[in-house]
Formats: structure tokens, sequence, C-alpha cells
């Protein structure tokens, strides 16, 4: 193989950048950039007697579409004899790299897996397998798993002597990586062989019984799920998993459900980021000054009824305050710009009057309501009170050690105001009735005047359709774009049969971004020259007002048009396809029919076709 650097450019089109790691030992990896469709890309050049099964399997796994596989774009040789594989930029952290940092729990476990475990179960049905399961080859990047080396790490491990059984090879490794995420040790296939770098770090063999089956989840993991634990044994026992799963769908029929993936939660306890704990703030921090003293509990039997004060804790101390002291004193937490301040003690109060287990009076407490009162939270319901915080009269208050008595709150003195303002209200209202009845009684000429002129023009603006400046607001629908139907414009006959697929158009609208309506492989971007275009056109249930429309592609590149109506219709925009294309009208745009028109197919691995995931309008 001829010798590669950064800035060698492979096939006029991948630029070579960096080198990226591997653990493949007949592998080299690095970081490039597709020149053509303008992308970071991955490539991976290849040696070895496995390249020709390598590049085989990976031509076989690029027409496996799934978002949580890293997918091949390009598989060839150029040349020089350089055979390369190209594929997605490998994202996120390897599992290896997540247990390098301790354990994960039995919940990111089940999910991280179970993730995987779907993901293979689409290659499945294509007839694709991975064949190559280690913690290398499963990343977490945020909320998402990806599987790398799809058709590429199977072909370079050996060719076909590990393929088999290539199905039950790919679930006996995704439970593998289970056990691995939750003991750090690796039930798997042989990574000390050939087909590993020398220089990659390998993960401790899982411990042996004496009937040669692996030590059972349990007895390293506390209270493991005995579905899980069950699940490791029927793999990894004596007779070789005859018993455990054959296919990534059992694995993930018995892992389910699971929950979401988090690359934090992923992590062990100890190196997640702590919750800063609450600070308590002084009343002088509140106010920026110092030496502010602490105020006294009250001690007169009554507590003014604030909002600070609603919420009391064992001992009668506000919720979140500490524990009064022998003195009754307390630096009391901030709240907002003020800080409760309680009336002061009665004169001639001693220091720590009064003392525990007595009330305000000198008398004893029982010993009942002292416990009442260590055992219960002192949560009481609102109390109407009147100014000053205390009750109205004749009502009942807070004692601070006894609970609610009905002791009369003391009358205060003073001329009650009440007489006064409804005299005052009184009068008010009855020279209003006066004027307005005299306003009745004697209308204004100019009114009358003024309104006549109005109500004369408005009438015959209304009778001529004349007088109005703003025109009538246009109709609008309010009916939802849903898509009913769609048929292929552009069709050509070949030997019998249709070509891109017609019976496949439903896939592009079907809710389900897992499958995709594809064309046939050309080997130009211009349909081979056979046909100039290729229209889907989209009928909607009913006329709607569409303001968006949003293409999922597998396969970025090509020229497309958005159409009003059917061929020959007014465009609405254009552009190039990309994984998710989005056209934003510019104003909304009223129709049953809309169409999509294709003049350029984008680039495939293996020629030029488009894979269109799904159509969303709205």
């Amino acid at each position: 193989m001829s010798t590669v650097e950064p800035g060698t450019v492979l096939v006029e089109r991948y630029r070579l950048r960096q080198q990226a790691s591997t653990d493949l030992a007949a592998a080299t990896a690095w970081e490039a950039y597709d020149q053509i469709l303008d992308r970071e890309v991955r490539v991976t050049l290849v040696t070895g007697p496995y390249t020709g099964d390598a590049l085989d399997a990976a031509r076989r796994a690029a027409l496996v579409t799934d978002p949580r596989l890293v997918r091949v774009l390009d598989a060839g040789s150029d040349g020089d004899g350089n055979k390369y594989v190209v594929t997605e930029p490998h994202t996120g952290t390897t599992l290896t790299e997540v247990i390098s940092s301790g354990l994960v729990d039995e919940q990111q476990a089940r999910a991280i897996v179970g993730e995987a475990a779907s993901a293979l179960a689409v290659a499945h049905a294509r007839g694709v397998h991975h064949a190559a399961l280690r913690p290398e080859a499963v990343r977490v990047d945020g909320h998402r798993v990806r599987v790398t080396g799809l058709g590429l790490d199977g072909g370079l491990a050996s060719g076909e002597t590990l393929n088999v059984k290539p199905a039950q090879l790919d679930a006996q490794g995704l439970v593998a990586l289970l056990y691995y995420a939750m003991s750090a040790r690796w039930p798997g296939q042989d990574l000390e062989a050939d087909w590993i770098a020398k220089d990659t770090l390998i993960p401790l063999p899982a411990q042996l019984d004496d009937s040669g089956a692996v030590a059972p989840l349990s007895s390293l993991v506390p209270h493991v799920d005995t579905e899980i634990d069950a699940l490791v044994a029927r793999t990894f026992d004596a007779s070789g998993g005859t018993e455990g799963p054959m296919n990534p769908d059992d694995v993930t029929a018995a892992l389910q459900p699971w929950g979401e993936v988090s690359v934090v939660a992923s992590l062990p306890g100890f190196v997640q980021p702590e919750p800063e704990e609450p600070r308590r703030q002084s009343i002088a921090e509140a106010f920026g000054g110092e030496g502010v003293p602490p105020a006294r509990r009250p001690v007169t039997g009554r507590i003014a009824r604030t909002d600070e004060t609603m919420a009391m804790g064992a001992g009668n101390v506000p919720a979140g305050y500490p524990e009064p002291q022998n003195d009754y004193t307390y630096e009391p937490q901030a709240y907002g710009q003020h800080a409760p301040v309680p009336p002061p003690p009665p004169e001639g109060a001693p220091a720590g009057y009064p003392p525990a287990g007595y009330d305000q009076y000198g008398q004893p407490v029982a010993q009942g309501q002292q416990q009442y009162a260590q055992q219960q939270p002192q949560q009481y319901p609102p109390q109407s009170f009147a100014p000053g915080g205390y009750p109205p009269e004749g009502g009942g208050y807070y004692e601070q050690d006894g609970g609610f008595a009905t002791q009369p709150a003391p009358k205060r003195g003073g001329v009650n105001p009440t007489p006064i303002v409804l005299g005052l209200v009184g009068v008010a209202v009855v020279a209003g009735l006066i004027w307005a009845i005299n306003a009745m009684m004697s209308p204004s000429t100019d009114m009358i005047a003024d309104a006549s002129p109005s109500a004369s023009a408005s009438a015959s603006a209304g009778a001529d359709g004349e007088g109005s400046s703003e025109p009538s607001a246009p109709t609008e629908t309010e009916a939802r774009p849903v898509i009913d139907s769609a048929t292929l414009l552009g069709n050509l006959d070949w030997d019998g049969s249709t070509l891109d697929h017609p019976e496949k158009v439903e896939l592009a609208y079907d809710t389900d971004p897992a499958t995709f309506y594809f064309t046939t492989t050309y080997q130009q971007a211009q349909f081979g020259g056979y046909k100039e275009f290729l229209g889907m056109e989209l009928r909607l249930r009913e006329p709607a007002s569409v303001s968006k429309i949003e293409l999922l592609t597998n396969t970025p590149g090509g020229k497309v048009q958005i159409l009003k109506g059917g061929e020959g219709g007014d465009v609405l925009a254009e552009g190039t396809f990309s994984n998710t294309t989005t056209f934003e009208l510019s104003e909304p745009v009223v129709s049953d029919t809309f169409t999509i028109w294709i003049t350029e197919l984008p680039q495939a691995s293996d020629g030029f076709r488009l894979e269109l995931n799904e159509v969303v309008l709205s």
C-alpha cells in the first residue's frame, strides 16, 4: 500500500486531515473531509488477507439505515492500491471510556444495550450483522447510542470464521456488553486475537465457575434484576449459550422497557457534578451591612403572622432556621428584601424566658403535648389577622409552646373610622345619582347633532359598499396538511418493470423515519441519461395551508424543487437534499397538491439514488 499522509486526497474526493484512533490491527483510521458533499467523514484504510471480505461486508452495511448505526458511505479502492471504507465520523464516548471512570448502574446499562440491540435488529432484518461487538464498538453520544464498525469490523475479524452464526454471535455480544457495563468484566469473544491491535486496552475477562460457565452477574453486582441475571446465565452457560438469545431481537425483547440514555447518568456517581447545597444568608449579607444584631424571639404568647412565619418546624422555629438557644436568639434567613422581626418581649422578662418545658405563664407543659410538638410538623392553616399581626377580638392566637388558645386579646383604644367612611361613601352615591338624573333629563343638542351625520354616513357606506379603505381578509383554512396519497411522475418502463419503485412511494409519508422510499441506482446523477426528472406528487386529504416542508433523507446532495400542484406548477422553493432538508415558504400556501420535483439525484456509495425517509408538511 502506498504511503498516505495528512493532506492526501483519495479518489480526488476525500482529503485526509489527521489520524484517528482504532483498535483494528489491519486498519488505519483518518479524520477526513468529503470535498464533493462538503462534510466531515472518517476514512479507514484496510490491509491484510481479509481486505476483500471487509469491503464486501461494508458495502452490504451501506444499505442499512438507522440513526444509532454509524453509516457506511463509500467503500472501494483508488489507483494507488489503497482499499478504503468511508463512514460517518465517530462521535461520543466509547463504553470502554465510560467504564474506565466506574461501573454503570442497571438502568443505564439496560438502556445502552437495549438501544444497541434495537439498531442491530434493523441490520439483522436486512441480512447484515456486526459479528465483532466489543466495548470499543459502542458509544454514548448525549442521549443517543451509536454502534460503529457494522460490516467492516466483522470482515476484518478473520473473515468468515466468525460468521458461522452471526445473528447469535451478535446476541451474545450484546449480553456481554451488558455484563461488562455492570461489572467491568468481559465474557464475550476473545479480544486478544490477532485482529485487535496490540496496544488496545483489553478489559479483564469474566470469571468462570467449575463447570466453565461465566460467574453469575448477581455474584458481582448486588440487587441485580433477576431477569437480567437469568439472561446472562442462559447466554454464557457451560453448553455455549444454546439456551440463550439467538438474535438481537431476542435481546431487545428481554431488556424492554428501558429508559432514556444519558451520557451523564452513565457515569458513576463519584464523577458526576455535585449539586450546590443551599447556603444560609444572614441579615447582614442580605442588606450589605455588618454587625446586624440577631432578632429576639417573641415571648408574649402571640406571633405576628406573615408569609415568612407560616411554615413552622419543631420548637416553633420557622423552617430552615437554626434551633433557638437558651436566650431564644437566632439569626433568621433573609426573605426577599426584608427579614421577619417579631414583637419585643414583655418588660422585665428574664433572658431565656420561658424556660424549656414551660409556657410563657410559667406553667409546665404536659408530656404528651411536648412529644406531639416534637413529632408532628408544625404546619397550621392560615389565620385571618387584624392589622398589627394580632388575631381579631375573641379569636384564637398561637401560644409559643402550647398550641392555639382562646384567650381574648386586649382591646385597643382610639376612634373607630368605619361610621365616618360609610357616611362619606353614602354622600358620594347620592350626589352621583342626582347628576345622572339631570343629564338624562336635558341631553346636549351638540351630541344629537354630532350623532346623526355619523349614523347617516355609516348607513350610506353600508348601502353603497363604499367608504371602507381596508379590503376584507382572505379566507384561510384551518385544516392540517395530511398526505393522503402520492404518485410518481416520470416513470420509465424497463424490461417489463417500472423503474424507481413506485410501489415503495408510500414509505415516504408513513410517519416512520426508519423506512424510506428509494429510487433505482443510476451511474449518473441525471438518471443515467434515461430521463430528465422524477416527480413525487403528494395529494392531501383536503386543501390545507402549508408554510414549511421538511424532507428527511439518507442521501444528501442532488437538486430538488417544491411545486404547488402537479407537474408544471409554481416553484415554491428549491435546493439540495441534506439529512434534514427544510424549506420555509415566504407565506403560507393553500393547496391540496404539492410535488417534490427532482432533477438531479444524490450520490450514494454505489452510484446515484435518492433515499427519502419522510416528508413532513406543516
